[in-house]
């Protein structure tokens, strides 16, 4: 690298990626590594570059070579953990977070991605338990409550899945995936109108939410079917048919 240190290399390239420029990372951390390849970091960026573009594979083998270079590196194991939850490798992944945690327990992001693997594997009280201890560590972590919601909807716990994917939302309101999520315990516990609302919210906010489409069109076919329990507003006959052709036609 004639004109920059490795070190100002490196401080370049990170700047690229946290800037989503991955392409001009990318580039600069091949170079670094033609030059210092058993430069660690590069190694573990260039994985995790990988891993964003769901190349799993090279991901897992560029973080394991950073993980030989840097075994006490937390982040290493941690992404490491994400690759191959993504892979399906559920046990190895949730040893590589539990490596992580060994090396920092405080870190509300790693005990969120051990809920997730664990959660995966069916493993539903232990993923509660993981994402309640990501919660204690930071309160405000969104995407754990959503995520505690889905599991504790898994065992049946729907009032308490339908509080916290309503905290998921107090936080941040323009959150779609907690919306459908919503929508879903809503509708197991038969408040079909409710139902139907979060499920417009989310498609209001991503258009192009399919699965969040289905789940409207069923809810709005369940609501021409009779109501479950006993939800607080009723749709008319015939708001229910536009809405459901309204459904049709979108997805």
């Amino acid at each position: 690298m004639p004109t920059l240190t490795i070190q100002q290399a490196f401080d370049l390239a990170v700047q690229h990626h946290q800037a989503g420029r991955l392409g001009e990372a990318e580039g600069l951390y091949r170079q670094i590594l033609a030059v210092a390849p058993r430069h660690a970091e590069t190694l573990h960026l260039l994985g995790v570059i990988a891993l964003q573009m769901d190349r799993h594979d090279v991901a897992v083998e560029l973080i394991r070579q950073a993980i030989a270079l840097l075994p006490t590196a937390r982040d290493f194991h941690s992404n490491l953990g994400l690759a191959l939850t993504k892979r399906g490798e559920l046990d190895e992944a949730i040893a590589a977070f539990h490596r992580a945690l060994e090396l920092h327990p405080d870190s509300a992001a790693v005990h969120n991605n051990l809920g997730n693997a664990l959660k995966d594997q069916g493993r539903f009280d232990e993923a509660i338990a993981a994402y309640r201890h990501a919660l204690q560590l930071r309160p405000d972590a969104v995407e754990a409550h959503n995520n505690l919601g889905a599991a504790l909807a898994h065992r049946g716990h729907l009032d308490e899945a339908v509080a916290e994917y309503r905290r998921a939302l107090q936080l941040k309101p323009d959150y779609a995936d907690a919306y459908n999520n919503l929508g879903n315990a809503l509708k197991d516990q038969g408040w079909l109108d409710e139902a139907v609302t979060a499920f417009r919210r989310a498609l209001a906010l991503r258009p192009d939410y399919a699965t969040a489409h289905i789940n409207l069109i069923n809810a709005l076919q369940e609501q021409g079917g009779g109501h479950h329990g006993q939800p607080r507003h009723h749709l008319s006959r015939d708001a229910r048919q536009q809405h459901l052709l309204d459904a049709r036609r979108r997805y």
